[in-house]
This record gives C-alpha cells, structure tokens and sequence, in this order.
C-alpha cells in the first residue's frame, strides 16, 4: 500500500475583515445544515431526508488582544488564515482558507497570570447570494508559499494594578470579559446558505469576572473586600496590564461595572484563598455607554 499523507496542522497568519491578528492559536470552523428533515415512518424503515440552510461558522483564538476591539468593529469582508503541510517543502507547503463575510457575533477576553492573554471571536458567515454554498462561504487554496509573518502585541501576563471606583483589588489570578451581540439570520425563498447575517448592537450583553486574592477587611464594617464589591455602587473597573518584551503598560477600561454575586475559595491543598467576583455592565440612560464613540463600554489604551 502506497504512503500516503495528507495531514495539516499549525493556524497561522489570521486576518480578520481587514485587521492582522497575530498570534493565532486556534481555528475551529464548522458546516453543515441547520434544519434536516425527516419523515414520518409511513411504513417505511428509514425515513425520507432532505436538508436546508446551509452555514460556515467558527470561533477564532489569538494572542493579539489589543487589537480585539478593532477587529470586533472591521468591515466585513474575509477571514484568512493558513495551515502547514506535512511533508512538503515550504515553497508549497502550506493551505489557504478563505472564509467569507465572517459576522462577529461574540468577543471574549481572558486573562491569567503568568501567561499570555488570549481573546477569541465566534462568527457566523452570511453568504453574499441565494446561490452561495458551504463551497463558497469556505473555500481553500492548495500548495501555497509561506504567508507573511503577522506580530502580536502579545502580553496581559500580568495585572499591575486593579481598580473598582476608588477600591483597589489586590492579587488579581485572571479575569475574563465578554461581548454577545444579538444575532438574527435568515434563509429563505430561493436561498441555499443565510443571505441575512445581523449582529445587533440593541440588547448586547458585556459581563465578566474576577478571580483575586485580596481578602483585605474594611475597619468598622468588618467587610471582606469581595463583600465591599457585591454591595458598591457602579464604577468603572481599570486594569492595568504588563506586556511583551518590555512595551508599555496597556491599561483596559470597563465602564460601569456592577458586581452580581461573589464566592470564597479556601483549600488546604491550595497556597491562599482565592475570590471569585461575577459582573456585568449597567448602562446609564443619561449617558448612554456604546462600542464606540464617547462613552465607550470597553476600552484598550
């Protein structure tokens, strides 16, 4: 029996409508159809099937945190990354995906101390006609040389400091925020994919949590610093973070943010107590908070 190998592997080079994203980690994109139907049994032993919608969509992770706002707020346009060959010379040795008309519907930011921060993207494509396919919604290209190397202002390893309101938190393990736009989709009449892609910016959710270690005592209300969060007023949460190779501190801004609930983590088998503090974001209708613009919802500066 003749070898053969046909194996890829290694995501590379991400550019997401328009912007670079380095540090690519993981690309997962998914197809098929959203409604398959089947019949009834009719005396029949398996049943008739036919299938309808056809979709591409995926979730993206890179280190490139900085950028996530910008790419969260590029143009539509394409999403294309490439994968190594196995076995081939680098001259042709890599694939090309081209995923088209990427709709970004949900961004995550995760923090960790002593590693790198990642951010990642879920998406769903919105075919550009009625006669698109998965074919065209996803297509490939083979033998291809090697992409360009895209940087990333990789970083966030560690927390310098952490501020709710005037309340500073100390011995911040990793937090993690998250964006959820409403998405509406439809497939109908002669289309064969979703020729209607809307992330809606109206009802978006923005939440998040803390982990820290800071069990710091309020004098004369004897609160606990995760008690102090729970019952504070809404405030904007500034933390500010170490990056790569010795650049300049970057410093993320959350507007607004109102602790929901909290939890105490003390083990034996653990150094110190951990704290968990969940949040969303509250708007202010006389200050409206948005994406963009003056009163941002997030901000990375």
């Amino acid at each position: 029996m003749v070898t053969v190998n046909q194996r890829v592997g290694v995501p590379q080079a991400h550019v997401i409508n328009g912007v670079d994203a380095g540090g690519a980690m993981t690309a997962v994109i998914s197809a098929g159809f959203d409604n398959i139907m089947r019949s009834s049994p009719d005396g029949l032993q398996v049943p008739v099937k036919d299938k309808e919608a056809q979709y591409v969509r995926g979730t993206i992770v890179t280190q490139d945190w900085v950028d996530a706002l910008n790419i969260l707020a590029g143009a539509l346009g394409t999403y294309i990354f490439y994968e190594r060959k196995s076995g081939v010379a680098e001259a042709a040795g890599y694939i090309k995906h081209t995923i088209t008309n990427p709709v970004i519907d949900r961004l995550t930011i995760n923090q960790s101390k002593g590693g790198y921060m990642t951010v990642s993207f879920s998406f769903e494509c919105k075919a550009a006609d009625e006669t698109k396919t998965i074919a065209d919604m996803w297509g490939l290209l083979d033998e291809q040389a090697a992409p360009t190397y895209i940087s990333a202002a990789r970083g966030g390893w560690r927390a310098v400091s952490t501020v709710h309101g005037a309340e500073n938190i100390y011995h911040l393990l990793s937090f993690d925020f998250t964006l959820t736009l409403p998405l509406v989709k439809a497939c109908n009449d002669a289309d064969i994919g979703y020729t209607c892609v809307d992330a809606r910016l109206d009802g978006l959710t923005a939440a998040g949590s803390l982990n820290f270690q800071d069990s710091s005592i309020t004098p004369v209300t004897l609160e606990l610093l995760c008690q102090k969060l729970l019952l504070a007023a809404e405030a904007d949460l500034v933390i500010t973070l170490k990056q790569s190779q010795g650049a300049a501190d970057k410093v993320i801004t959350i507007a607004n943010v109102d602790f929901n609930n909290t939890s105490s983590n003390s083990d034996v088998n653990a150094p110190f107590t951990n704290y968990t503090a969940a949040f969303d974001v509250a708007n202010d209708p006389d200050v409206p908070l948005t994406l963009e613009g003056t009163n941002k919802i997030i901000a990375i500066a």
